[in-house]
């Protein structure tokens, strides 16, 4: 658990670490309990909430916190703005919300976490779609929000965008099958996953490049998230 704010203050932008300062940590009797700023410890939120509505449209992030030999039970994670404790909820996939505001992230809100010290520590940042969860997506709107998520992230990252994969892809998790759907009416079944990694096994995905002209895309089963991403390693 020595490493825990560390693990949290790099967290992965767009599959990339990004790390930050820490700040004051403290063990006693097998707890750690660290502080940091909260624009360390969620890098790239706060240039991603400073960006124009209008540059990220299509985009909106999530962090999911993986955690290792510790029960996520005992991981507190709490947020102070103003002289105001708030605690975040960490879900079962690791998702943590609510997320510090732009507000809070510029009036320099703390971020404070404790948990057992025997615990290993990871945090991921997601790129996902503003559509709206279901059957159908647009096609048009998710080549835009590719195009937005590298934008986004040359900008916030700076010199390191060098080191950044492109994003090119999405992935919807909980599809089932997916077709995409062209103007003149045609249509082709979307590639799935062939083995469970980053994404189940099946799990459909649309390569704008790949498929020039798609319109709609069309799912067998309710989408669960759209996630923006890269292929697999």
């Amino acid at each position: 658990m020595s490493k825990l704010m560390k693990t949290l203050s790099k967290a992965m932008l767009a599959l990339s670490l990004v790390s930050s300062p820490l700040m004051a940590q403290t063990t006693t009797n097998g707890v750690t309990t660290q502080e940091a700023a909260a624009s360390d410890a969620f890098p790239g939120l706060k240039g991603f909430l400073n960006l124009p509505a209008a540059d990220r449209s299509q985009i909106n992030l999530y962090y999911a916190v993986r955690i290792k030999r510790a029960d996520p039970a005992a991981v507190k994670i709490t947020l102070t703005h103003n002289g105001q404790i708030q605690p975040l909820h960490v879900a079962a996939d690791g998702r943590i919300t609510p997320l510090p505001t732009r507000e809070q992230l510029n009036g320099g809100a703390k971020i404070k976490i404790s948990g057992p010290a025997s615990g290993s520590y990871a945090m991921k940042l997601h790129v996902f779609s503003t559509q709206p969860n279901g059957k159908a997506y647009d096609a048009n709107g998710l080549t835009t929000g590719i195009r937005q998520a590298n934008a986004a992230m040359s900008k916030i990252a700076g010199p390191l965008a060098l080191m950044l994969p492109k994003l090119d892809r999405v992935y919807f998790v909980g599809g089932g099958n997916g077709e995409a759907e062209f103007a003149g009416g045609q249509k082709k079944p979307l590639p799935k996953t062939t083995s469970s990694g980053e994404y189940p096994a099946g799990t459909p995905y649309f390569v704008p490049s790949q498929m020039n002209g798609a319109t709609r895309l069309h799912f067998s089963s309710t989408v669960s998230l759209a996630h923006y991403d890269n292929a697999p390693k």
